[in-house]
């Protein structure tokens, strides 16, 4: 396994400072824009290797994913539909096992996914969903082709979220919204660290950077995007009934907190749901 190095992605700096070190990699933080992320890093080769199986780690299995986005989705799904009455065209980047795409076909929704593993995206097509086995960078649909693109818990794991954001932005008719999704780490492993407390909640090296509103909304704006909103969202359902006990509790604080400010307070640590446009 070969390992590289790079530039923040969102301004290009090489002046870092280290935060922590897991499963033998170096997370580091941007000193211009403070984006953090891993440096050094699997290469391409060996990162495609990894998510070959990604989706049947620690025991998950094609129902457990249903579950644990259930929410998301729904709120996702409730968003689209107020956006676009008349319903329109959509693609989910990282579809997995294309339980989104169901729920949107069902409500009329024309859609279509990609995924870069074989094995979900076989289970996909084994439904009769439109999916194929693709990155971001190499999709082949034509310019402007849909009203709405999703991506749930996808932009970490990307080796260079800025080019697959501005091909997102490509991808989108005018008027068109992007939704995503990411885990916001780095306040829960900063604090763990003044206690010196191990952990691997970077999840490294399948995540490779960790958003916080302010870089991923750095992001979408250098790619072009307009009125982007940072919202706590609904949170996932982990099998662990504890892990599903922390989620549930922390979600409604975040919601219960950025209501009584009116969208003025994110409680640093949690999940974050991403809303842009393309004007």
């Amino acid at each position: 396994m070969n390992l590289q190095y790079i530039l923040c992605n969102i301004c290009g700096c090489n002046d870092t400072r280290l935060i922590t070190i897991q499963n033998n990699y170096k997370v580091v933080c941007c000193k211009q824009c403070g984006l953090v992320y891993l440096n050094s890093r699997p290469d391409s080769a060996h990162l495609a290797y990894l998510y070959e199986n990604y989706h049947l780690r620690n025991g998950k299995r094609e129902y457990s994913w249903a579950y644990l986005m259930e929410k998301n989705y729904r709120e996702a799904s409730k968003l689209l539909s107020r956006k676009f009455p008349r319903k329109g065209k959509i693609l989910d980047i990282g579809c997995g096992y294309g339980y989104f795409l169901e729920r949107m076909n069902a409500l009329g929704w024309e859609t279509a996914g990609i995924d870069l593993s074989p094995k979900t995206i076989s289970y996909a097509t084994g439904k009769g969903l439109n999916v194929v086995e693709s990155s971001v960078e190499n999709i082949s649909f034509p310019k402007s082709s849909f009203d709405a693109i999703t991506a749930f818990y996808v932009m970490e794991h990307l080796p260079d979220p800025y080019s697959a954001v501005k091909k997102i932005y490509s991808l989108l008719k005018p008027g068109g919204i992007f939704i995503l999704r990411v885990p916001h780490t780095t306040p829960i492993v900063r604090f763990l660290l003044l206690f010196h407390i191990k952990n691997n909640l970077y999840d490294t090296p399948y995540h490779l950077y960790d958003f916080s509103p302010k870089t991923i909304t750095l992001l979408l704006k250098k790619a072009g995007f307009t009125a982007i909103r940072v919202e706590p969202g609904s949170p996932t359902l982990p099998n662990s009934f504890l892990e599903k006990m922390v989620s549930i509790v922390s979600g409604k604080i975040s919601r219960m907190f950025f209501s009584i400010s009116r969208g003025k307070i994110l409680i640093p640590g949690t999940s974050k749901t991403t809303i842009a446009y393309k004007p």
